[in-house]
């Protein structure tokens, strides 16, 4: 196989995965959305290498529709930023595998305080689902990452994807106007649409 066409059956792939995301949305998604609205405090995302970028950028996303929230690194958070996480906090964390030690060891941590814990993963028998209050389970098939589902590519295209429909989500829910976004990006282009209206 060429890599034109090994490159295109990488995306058909891809394409095939968060096809069938959509219909793995259902009564769980919709709780988890409504425990992302409904925090008093602050959305912490977390998590390590990919995840932990993905996780980076639903913060920011979820900043974007009024849910304040901030990315806290897995990592750190063993050597005292877990003390960040709050009680009104919801701390929202990314593993493929469910078992990534530094995640799963913010987990314990956050568990012990009471603070509600949102997973979203691929394997619905984990240490990290066992230390969570509700689990978002994604079906990843291995074949979308290389490697024998070692590097994450794919997993975490779709695990962006997902958050990206708690998003939409969040944004029927709290009814943030454009108007709200738009005075959050006193920068760039979008600051330029405000001023022309």
């Amino acid at each position: 196989m060429d890599t034109i066409e090994m490159s295109k059956k990488a995306l058909h792939a891809e394409a095939d995965v968060l096809h069938k995301l959509a219909d793995q949305i259902g009564k769980t998604f919709i709780q988890g959305a409504d425990m992302l609205a409904n925090c008093t405090g602050h959305v912490i995302t977390s998590g390590v290498g990919t995840t932990g970028m993905v996780a980076r950028r639903f913060a920011h996303l979820l900043c974007n529709v009024g849910c304040p929230a901030l990315f806290l690194h897995s990592g750190d958070s063993l050597h005292g930023s877990s003390g960040a996480v709050k009680s009104d906090d919801v701390l929202f964390l990314l593993s493929k595998t469910g078992e990534t030690k530094e995640t799963c060891d913010m987990a314990r941590v956050v568990s012990e305080r009471g603070s509600p814990i949102i997973a979203l993963t691929a394997r619905s028998e984990s240490t990290l689902t066992r230390l969570s209050t509700l689990v978002l389970l994604i079906d990843l098939p291995s074949e979308i990452d290389p490697y024998q589902g070692l590097m994450s590519v794919g997993s975490s295209l779709a695990m962006a994807a997902y958050c990206d429909a708690l998003v939409y989500a969040l944004l029927e829910l709290k009814g943030t106007p454009r108007e709200w976004f738009i005075h959050g990006h006193p920068g760039g282009i979008i600051n330029k649409l405000k001023e022309e209206h």
